[in-house]
């Protein structure tokens, strides 16, 4: 078995009879309307994928992990001229990726329920899903010629590890999200300390999170994946040369590795670059790309990258005449109060959301969730206790058109937030990033959690408590959850923090766990 690594999530695993490509994303055009970018470039390995899907001599798959566009890169996939291929996806609840595909000609479809197998020419395929509303993402182990390779990419089933190892046997290879992709802190208006600070934090749970996973999986070698994505535009590119944020380089993430992780338990982690070669018969790199990208050089690469997305950048017009930004704000109006209507827990929002364009207008709509109403408004007047997003009026009229889904828009980071108190709500976020009919769904997940009443015993400071197991956000098996400082207990998926001496509140939340302290017996 040989691994190509193709950047970003995509790899290439070649055994003897088959040829098995995972989340090829290498369009020039970047993802979420040209906001991310591939780290380092990796546009010239479309010709090697188009190459390895053409070999008559074995069985051909393409696996697409989840609908996020630096996984799914459709115009890659239709500019494909052979498709003798199979393609692989999981299947979601939410149709996209298979409404997306259906017309496609290529030889057969899967899709694949969690935990399902499938046999492939000299080995199996297995796909582990997340389908919890606010997250669909999938991890894929493929087994051949008696060696294993299992791609968590960004899948958030962590609590799995110790079950998917224990199911797999050895596992040779291991490749895993390190770091962040989320518009928290990335687009608050923070002040610049607090924004190191929480990017920071975020930034070291994400590292811990991985490093148990490794620890889990206890792999021969680890591959460092799926981020972090560049930023080309003028209007992001900052975020490139920030000291501190959510977007560690791989070098950053395999210092900590060296240090966390005893020298017994420390698989080979190589800084892999695209085009990078692993044997997995001896854990080892085969080939390494001759141009490498390295922290020395770093800034350097990116000034030149960047450089070379200018002119396209500059030519990205558009017309802000004020008939042009009424309309998009009337049908932005129109939107909010069609995903007012399809959301039945919205009564449960304390808060004032205000939604405006940053064009210079100020113009902000007033969305009240215990009214259902969506009125114009000239200023923020709930100043104590309110959410704020605001985003070009191009951004908002990409998703009015379809060009783009809430949770696309979401991640081109093109908006600013603010909140007060700074205190997340999980309904505030589903309401932002999600479509309207999706709503409904994430609402009865939500309740299912609710109410669900299994609890474990956890141990920290000396005591004992009584806690829900599921995390209240997206449902994270608590039982694998560790603790920290000796009182909060910490979720594997996203990192809430739970304090228990204070009844399991979440420290960054209204949530709780409703932790319970145990008398001795």
């Amino acid at each position: 078995m040989q691994i190509t690594y193709l950047g970003h999530a995509g790899f290439c695993v070649e055994t003897s009879r088959s040829i098995v490509v995972m989340d090829p994303w290498v369009s020039p055009t970047g993802a979420f309307d040209s906001a991310w970018y591939q780290f380092p470039c990796n546009h010239h390995l479309a010709a090697l994928i188009q190459e390895k899907l053409q070999d008559a001599t074995k069985d051909r798959y393409l696996y697409i992990s989840h609908e996020h566009k630096d996984h799914f890169d459709l115009s890659f996939l239709n500019g494909l001229l052979a498709r003798d291929f199979t393609l692989i996806v999981p299947h979601y609840r939410r149709p996209a990726i298979r409404e997306l595909l259906a017309d496609y000609r290529c030889r057969s479809l899967i899709t694949f329920d969690d935990g399902q197998e499938i046999p492939i020419a000299d080995g199996s395929v297995t796909l582990y899903i997340d389908d919890s509303e606010l997250n669909r993402d999938s991890a894929i182990l493929l087994r051949a010629d008696g060696h294993s390779f299992l791609n968590l990419n960004d899948c958030k089933i962590h609590e799995r590890l110790p079950e998917i190892r224990q199911m797999a046997g050895n596992i040779d290879i291991f490749a895993c999200q390190f770091s962040g992709a989320i518009w928290h802190p990335t687009c608050y208006e923070y002040p610049e300390e607090t924004y190191r600070r929480i990017s920071r934090k975020k930034a070291m749970h994400k590292f811990e999170v991985t490093a148990k996973a490794i620890e889990a999986v206890e792999p021969r070698m680890f591959l460092p994946s799926a981020g972090p994505a560049v930023f080309l535009d003028p209007l992001l590119s900052h975020l490139n040369f920030e000291e501190v944020n959510i977007f560690p380089r791989a070098p950053q993430f395999l210092a900590y590795l060296e240090k966390r992780l005893r020298d017994s338990h420390r698989p080979e982690a190589p800084n892999i670059m695209p085009g990078d070669v692993v044997d997995v018969t001896t854990a080892s790199l085969v080939y390494l790309v001759p141009d490498r990208v390295t922290e020395d050089n770093y800034h350097s690469y990116m000034r030149a990258y960047i450089a070379r997305y200018e002119g396209f950048f500059r030519a990205r017009r558009y017309d802000d005449s004020p008939g042009r930004i009424d309309l998009v704000l009337k049908r932005l109006q129109a939107e909010l109060e069609r995903k007012l209507d399809a959301f039945n827990l919205r009564e449960r929002i304390d808060r004032i959301l205000y939604v405006g364009l940053l064009d210079g207008s100020g113009k902000l709509l007033r969305v009240d969730f215990h009214r259902g109403c969506v009125d114009p408004v000239d200023a923020i007047d709930d100043e104590d206790n309110y959410y704020s997003m605001s985003a070009p009026y191009w951004e908002f009229e990409r998703v009015l058109d379809q060009r783009l889904s809430w949770q696309d828009f979401s991640l081109t980071f093109r908006m600013r937030l603010s909140r007060a108190p700074d205190v997340y709500q999980t309904l505030v976020h589903g309401f932002l990033t999600m479509e309207s009919e999706d709503l409904n769904h994430f609402c009865a997940r939500l309740l299912d959690l609710e109410a669900a009443t299994e609890r474990i015993i956890v141990e920290a400071g000396g005591c004992r408590y009584s806690v829900n197991r599921f995390c209240p956000h997206q449902g994270g098996d608590l039982a694998q959850a560790w603790v920290e400082e000796d009182r909060y207990l910490v979720c594997t998926r996203h990192g809430w923090r739970f304090d228990l001496p204070k009844g399991g509140q979440a420290d960054t939340s209204s949530d709780t766990i409703q932790a319970i302290e145990l008398e001795d017996s």
